[in-house]
């Protein structure tokens, strides 16, 4: 039988048209059954790489009505850097490379999805202005 895939890549612009802004990044924890084992961060099934998970917020207003709030993780072997806030921002504007969607039924019975990305950059034009940090220091 052939092996249907999970993962699904889809363009950045298709799902975040209107932009996302990057909230922080941080490791992505291990799951385990037994609450006293030690913590330890997730591994990527298909590379052995450490998993990150990046939180970020869509820029479309309606997705507000569906939690703006997002995860993405990424699989890299040292923690993914954001790109600088822009002055006058209280966030940074970000674009996710290797975008895929895994689709999946939650708890509830509803149909989610989750996301996962081979990296993340400021997007093409964003730094027309100055970063927060350079602005300030000038």
């Amino acid at each position: 039988m052939p092996l249907i895939p999970t993962r699904f890549p889809v363009e950045f612009g298709e799902v975040f048209p209107f932009g996302a802004f990057v909230l922080g990044v941080e490791p992505s924890m291990a799951f385990s059954a037994d609450p006293s084992a030690p913590k330890q961060q997730e591994r990527d099934k298909e590379t052995g790489q450490l998993v990150w998970t990046v939180r970020a917020l869509d820029a479309n207003e309606e997705a507000a009505r569906f939690g703006a709030e997002f995860k993405v993780k990424i699989a890299a072997d040292h923690q993914p850097v954001p790109p600088a806030k822009l002055a006058g921002f209280p966030f940074a504007p970000v674009e996710f490379d290797g975008l895929t969607i895994t689709p999946y039924a939650n708890n509830k019975g509803r149909i989610a999805h989750s996301f996962r990305a081979s990296g993340l950059r400021a997007p093409a034009g964003a730094g027309r202005g100055k970063p927060a940090a350079e602005k300030s220091a000038a």
